[in-house]
């Protein structure tokens, strides 16, 4: 992977309330009913030792003094995201990680290097694909949750077609769960992509869970408050969502597809797809977004996540009606960094602090549609 240079742009989450103010009447009504954002300045004194330090790694001492803050709320869903003038600046770059590339090498001969002797079957069988097969996972989250498994055993390094035969397994793997029992009905795909975002094995995989009773928790909250969105204003709130999106340059739309990078996302990077169905379309534009993480903007460990509509057609036809499948993609640092990018902010206050800024990873995804 050659270091590739920072892509000029246009805006950034910093100017955020400037492009607010910009907006049409109409348009800004529709964001100030989703967000609220707020900014400030934080403040500090250094000492004259550490001047030249903090011109030299941050092009000026004054931006450290007075350090401008964006906070971004989503009034609906409450996520939250905290942006530092300092941290967005910053130029994203690809990098080559050697050391981490040498890791993955050795770790060639771990169980999922031989599936069909290092990894239990499911009850139903396995579902084999062209470029992966599917598993029993050891240590279950849930009562039906299994493994995909690739041939390719770097996760870095994958085509169109190979993450396309990977999700369609997956399609496979809930078909057949759903089979060996009805009453689980709820899907949930995960792709943990190397240690940094808590994959135990090196070896490409993701997985699948099947859950009966209720969806899983994020599942139901998004389907609660598309709900009571939809009573209160009569209107689509992932529709919404993503019209505030593309209202300030974060948003656009490809084959009926929904893609942005949110201003208020989980982690660095985020990238979200909405879409009405999972089809051929949809895993495209998966590969297209992940392409663009790990090959334009350095990412080199990212958590994956796809919520999926019930498997009920009375569900489909009743009280999940209009819910569409959403994936979400986002960075999770440095695999040779042995600092946790995930601290008590995310954890107790509901905040994510985020580094990236959207806008950079916008100007980038965009070349990828």
């Amino acid at each position: 992977m050659q270091e590739r240079k920072e892509v000029v742009v246009v805006s950034s989450i910093v100017e955020l309330p400037k492009i607010i103010s910009l907006l049409g009447p109409e348009e800004k009504k529709v964001f100030d009913r989703l967000f609220l954002v707020q900014e400030s300045t934080g403040k500090l004194v250094l000492p004259k030792e550490m001047v030249p330090w903090a011109d030299k790694s941050f092009g000026d001492h004054h931006s450290v003094e007075e350090q401008r803050i964006i906070k971004v709320f989503n009034r609906i869903s409450f996520e939250s995201a905290l942006f530092n003038e300092l941290r967005a600046k910053r130029p994203i770059s690809a990098t080559t990680d050697e050391d981490s590339a040498k890791t993955i090498k050795e770790s060639l001969g771990d169980p999922f290097c031989k599936p069909l002797t290092g990894t239990p079957v499911d009850t139903f069988g396995r579902v084999r694909g062209w470029r992966c097969i599917s598993a029993s996972n050891v240590a279950k989250y849930d009562a039906l949750h299994g493994l995909i498994v690739f041939k390719q055993h770097n996760p870095l390094v994958f085509t169109e077609k190979d993450l396309a035969n990977y999700l369609s397994t997956a399609m496979k793997w809930f078909d057949k769960a759903n089979k060996s029992n009805k009453n689980a009905i709820y899907p949930f795909l995960l792709w943990n992509c190397l240690w940094k975002a808590g994959a135990s094995i090196i070896h490409g995989h993701m997985q699948t869970a099947l859950g009966e009773g209720v969806h899983y928790g994020g599942a139901e909250y998004l389907n609660k408050i598309r709900k009571e969105y939809a009573e209160r204003y009569n209107s689509d709130y992932f529709r919404d969502l993503f019209r505030v999106h593309v209202s300030v340059g974060l948003g656009l739309e490809w084959k009926k597809l929904k893609i942005f990078t949110s201003i208020t996302p989980k982690k660095e990077k985020e990238i979200t797809i909405i879409g009405e169905k999972f089809n051929k379309k949809f895993m495209s534009a998966i590969f297209r977004a992940a392409d663009c993480l790990v090959k334009d903007l350095g990412v080199n460990s990212f958590n994956m996540g796809i919520i999926y509509p019930p498997m009920d057609k009375n569900l489909v036809r009743g009280a999940w009606k209009g819910f569409p499948v959403i994936a979400r993609i986002v960075d999770r640092g440095k695999l040779s960094s042995k600092t946790s990018d995930f601290g008590g902010v995310e954890m107790y206050a509901g905040a994510s602090v985020i580094e990236s800024d959207p806008y950079k990873v916008f100007e980038k995804l965009k070349l990828h549609f």
